[in-house]
């Protein structure tokens, strides 16, 4: 067996929670927020979003590594209460998932439709109470042309045998759903405040490859249930003058046995006296808790422009777990882009992100 192939298959064993499904973590969670809760959906000033984001994990020790696209899109539209004068928001999105081990030629793709709406509760302190739903499918496939089998080593040099292990259906397709809570409050110009809670794959759905009819033998474990994913998030803007604004963040993800919190800072430095120029940057820490205990497992940088309607993001993650005894790093690179189409700039009430 190859280094590489080794690398690889324990980085699958040491961070897949044994071998249990996870879903995708993104150090710029909030720049695709629709993969983080999908009662966002909306919580922007403007009429429509469209986010993207791509995540290279671990492209320095491994030639194949794990990589992740996602891209979402929103539109809302306010609604205004005649009885209280207040605006409510419905928004409506779409949003694409695709998670790819490329040596196994391993996919997750997940395609969701998400459906929000944002009580309008008081116009002094902007507070809103959004709640959200999502629902798609999620698909998983591996090609078995690039997998090989102890019995197909030919005992000189090569795995050119044939195989007598049975292989399955290789592709899975299953219901998903989730649905969120989001909460903001704006007590005043220089100050802002949400928090929101996500419960995903509630209906945990079986994605065995063995979950076939066809399939009759007793021996065969036919299920594995996909984990659900309960997700907290909440973060403060802080205007301690008008060129700079601090915002501190935390992102809380419990998956099956595993837990993620993710601990970030973002600064936004106005950095012309043109309005819509921003320079955005600050460090993230991220903590695991499993089998082996709590620890520091990654801590990236931020890095992003906004520029008029769009925003662009770029993170570096260092890896700070020995996964195996090799000096090269574990690090992650991320790349974002978000448009926000009709950018409303008045004072009417909307929730912000």
């Amino acid at each position: 067996m190859s280094f590489r192939i080794f690398l690889i298959s324990a980085v699958f064993v040491l961070f897949s929670d044994n071998m249990i499904a996870q879903d995708p973590h993104f150090t710029q969670f909030y720049s695709n927020s629709l993969q983080l809760n999908p009662a966002t959906s909306g919580t922007y000033s403007g009429t429509y979003r469209v986010s993207m984001i791509y995540r290279d994990q671990y492209f320095q020790p491994l030639e194949e590594s794990f990589k992740t696209f996602a891209a979402s899109g929103d539109v809302k539209l306010n609604i205004l209460d005649k009885k209280s004068d207040l605006k409510d928001v419905i928004s409506m999105g779409l949003t694409f998932m695709s998670d790819r081990v490329r040596i196994f030629d391993f996919n997750t793709n997940q395609m969701l439709l998400t459906f929000a709406y944002h009580k309008a509760l008081d116009k002094r302190y902007k507070q809103t109470l959004g709640i959200g739903f999502q629902g798609g499918i999620l698909q998983r496939a591996v090609n078995y042309e690039n997998l090989t089998y102890h019995d197909q080593f030919n005992a000189i040099d090569a795995y050119s045998n044939p195989t007598s292990e049975f292989l399955p259906p290789n592709n899975k397709t299953v219901p998903d759903l989730s649905a969120g809570l989001y909460y903001s409050i704006s007590p005043s110009k220089t100050t802002s405040a949400h928090i929101g809670f996500e419960f995903q794959h509630f209906t945990q759905p079986n994605v065995s490859f063995y979950d076939d009819p066809v399939i009759i033998n007793s021996d065969v474990e036919k299920t594995s249930k996909y984990p659900s994913r309960i997700t907290f998030h909440g973060g403060v803007a802080i205007k301690p003058n008008y060129r700079i604004e601090i915002l501190p963040r935390v992102i809380v993800l419990q998956q099956g046995k595993k837990l993620t919190a993710q601990l970030s800072s973002l600064f936004k430095i106005k950095f012309t006296s043109r309005t819509g120029q921003y320079l955005h940057l600050g460090p993230l820490f991220r903590f695991v808790n499993n089998v082996n205990g709590t620890s520091l497992e990654s801590m990236a940088a931020m890095l992003g422009i906004e520029r008029s309607n769009f925003i662009i993001g770029l993170s570096y993650d260092w890896g700070l777990t020995s996964l195996v005894r090799d000096s090269r790093n574990f690090s992650t690179l991320e790349l974002s882009l978000v448009y926000i189409g009709e950018h409303d700039n008045d004072t009417n009430f909307c929730p912000q992100f």
